[in-house]
């Protein structure tokens, strides 16, 4: 299991935390002063929508990593905003009976801070898996570890090489077919395979499908993703030599840059 970002040094856990009450402070006091409940009140509301807030943010922190569609993380946030405000309506109406009024004039402010707080969150996930995955690059071995796989590539000419993968579910066996395969990903153990109706993991390395999956077909771009090269839509510049893979369902996944000189290759560009 991956470690969460709130766990990985002190720093993160001290910052999140200063974060928290900061926010929690502001959050209540903004609601005194241009919500008009009382400051006990403010303080009440204040630390239960944080609170939820702070909840959903931590539980993103374990699968930040794998959403990449842009209408699945607008429809994650709206959905964390209306569990803040079904919990600040609860306890107000609990705390006092005739709030409703007072209420609803501060959905417009609890939204704003809503939202802000949510991307706030989720832009700092995202720098702190860039940076982490830049570290793991800067200490691999010189020589990148595509040149040394391509060796793996060229023994599988000597065995077979799939044409559909079986998962097992339970009692039920699913058979892929590498035409439905968008992209595959490393997940400790264990590889997620990517297909447009769903997801499979499947108990093997990525070292096996690398060299077992057609090379004309699936490229390596990362240490932890290979992609199916007929569902690329097109390669972007993602910040300095990082580069973005954007497939044709709107799906980016990230290249480290000797994944880029490999599919280049593989692309003949």
């Amino acid at each position: 299991m991956q470690t969460h970002p709130f766990f990985g040094s002190v720093i993160n856990r001290m910052t999140g935390l200063l974060a928290t009450v900061t926010t929690w402070a502001i959050y209540s006091l903004l609601l005194y002063c241009y919500g008009g409940l009382e400051w006990w009140m403010a303080g009440i509301d204040g630390l239960i929508s944080i609170g939820l807030l702070a909840i959903a943010g931590y539980l993103y922190g374990y699968i930040f990593e794998v959403i990449h569609s842009l209408q699945m993380y607008l429809l994650l946030g709206i959905l964390i905003q209306i569990i803040s405000l079904a919990g600040a309506w609860e306890i107000e109406l609990w705390l006092q009976q005739e709030a409703i009024t007072d209420f609803c004039a501060t959905i417009p402010l609890r939204l704003t801070l809503g939202t802000l707080i949510w991307v706030i969150l989720s832009m700092w996930y995202r720098i702190y898996n860039l940076e982490k995955q830049s570290l793991e690059e800067s200490i691999e071995p010189s020589e990148p570890e595509y040149a040394i796989n391509e060796l793996s590539v060229v023994k599988a000419d000597e065995e077979t090489i799939l044409d559909r993968i079986s998962v097992k579910d339970g009692s039920r066996i699913h058979i892929i077919h590498l035409e439905e395969l968008l992209y595959l990903q490393a997940c400790g153990d264990y590889v997620t395979l990517f297909t447009s109706t769903g997801q499979y993991v499947k108990e093997q390395t990525m070292k096996y499908f690398e060299a077992h999956l057609p090379q004309e077909i699936f490229v390596r771009i990362h240490r932890s993703c290979i992609v199916n090269m007929e569902q690329i839509l097109r390669i972007e510049l993602f910040g300095k030599e990082n580069y973005q893979i954007r497939l044709k369902n709107g799906i980016c996944l990230r290249a480290s840059l000797s994944g880029y000189k490999l599919l280049k290759e593989r692309l003949s560009l």
